[in-house]
């Protein structure tokens, strides 16, 4: 049995036909397919390159598929999810079932290999997403970087900016942070900032990569950074704690999947999220992704089928992939 795994997002577009035992026949890299911020006829075209260039690496892999599931960015609307659905129609095999579900699935399922749970995404943005055991959904944050993404890395850059302009206002600690992001814009003074962060539609892209300063600035002991990365780390563990709150029972062990740049410090982060998680009495095993986001989506669309993945999945995927 074959079948197409799609992770599609706002960068890039990556999708696997394998099969149950995690043998890939195809694989193929591609654009962004996020509808929020690319345009459908962008976002067709690009699905067009994918499963073209499938078909042409494995043609009896393409025409012998059982099931496409496509883990997208930006499907969440029913009318965005039914033109993913109706693009894809078009350019699989008849017969096929089409699954176009949340990227989140993805994520989660990289960790847990299909098995319920909860993932913690945090890279530029946040959010946190869970299935439980009877197959309820739910989410927490990843409202967007004006309204929420906590712990993210935006947020991370953000409290960095707040806390080296409360230094210069004489209002707050002093921070080797200040030093690090001017010389990162090549000015003197915080206030020449200003023009630069405010730029019309360009303040997360300006102000995300800023927090790779305050882990920097943590490793040599800034009680400022220390403290920016502890907030994060706390709010976090709140999300999570709400989220297993609503979807599992008190007993069980909920396993947390950590994705997204934030993480590369766990060891920075990952002590003040497992200090909330033990404040809201949440039992959690917090686990890295065994798998890239589309051998989730894989995983996914073997279940799909009613079907179950098989021993020496993980080595066979990796191995070939």
């Amino acid at each position: 049995m074959y079948v197409l795994g799609i992770d599609g997002g706002g960068t890039k577009t990556v999708g696997v036909i394998a099969d149950e035992y995690g043998k890939i026949a195809a694989h193929q890299t591609v654009g962004a397919t996020n509808q929020n911020g690319v345009d459908r006829n962008k976002v067709e075209s690009e699905l067009i390159n994918l499963f073209s260039s499938l078909k042409a690496q494995n043609e009896s892999a393409f025409l012998d598929l059982s099931v496409v599931f496509a883990g997208m960015s930006g499907v969440d609307r029913p009318d965005a999810k039914a033109v993913m659905e109706k693009m894809i129609s078009t350019m699989v095999p008849n017969g096929t079932k089409i699954v176009v579900d949340n990227d989140g699935v993805n994520a989660l399922y990289s960790g847990t290999f299909g098995a319920p749970g909860i993932v913690q995404i945090a890279g530029t943005g946040s959010i946190t997403f869970g299935i439980n055991s009877n197959g309820d959904r739910g989410r927490v944050g990843g409202w967007g970087y004006l309204i929420d993404d906590e712990g993210s890395g935006y947020d991370l850059g953000k409290e960095a900016l707040h806390a080296i302009f409360r230094e210069y206002d004489g209002r707050g600690k002093k921070t080797i942070l200040t030093e690090s992001i001017l010389k990162h814009f090549n000015v003197s003074l915080p206030p020449e900032l200003i023009h630069i962060i405010y730029q019309v539609g360009k303040s997360r892209e300006v102000i995300s990569p800023l927090s790779r300063y305050v882990a920097e600035a943590a490793d040599h002991h800034d009680e400022v950074a220390k403290e920016i990365i502890h907030h994060a780390g706390r709010k976090i563990g709140k999300s999570i704690s709400s989220l297993a709150q609503q979807l599992f029972n008190a007993e069980e062990t909920v396993p947390v999947v950590l994705v997204g740049g934030v993480f590369n410090r766990s060891d920075l982060v990952i002590p003040a999220i497992e200090l909330a998680l033990k404040d809201q009495k949440v039992q959690t095993t917090l686990l890295k992704p065994k798998l890239p986001p589309v051998g989730g989506a894989v995983i996914k669309a073997i279940q799909s089928k009613n079907a179950a993945v098989q021993d020496g999945f993980e080595e066979a995927f990796l191995s070939l992939g």
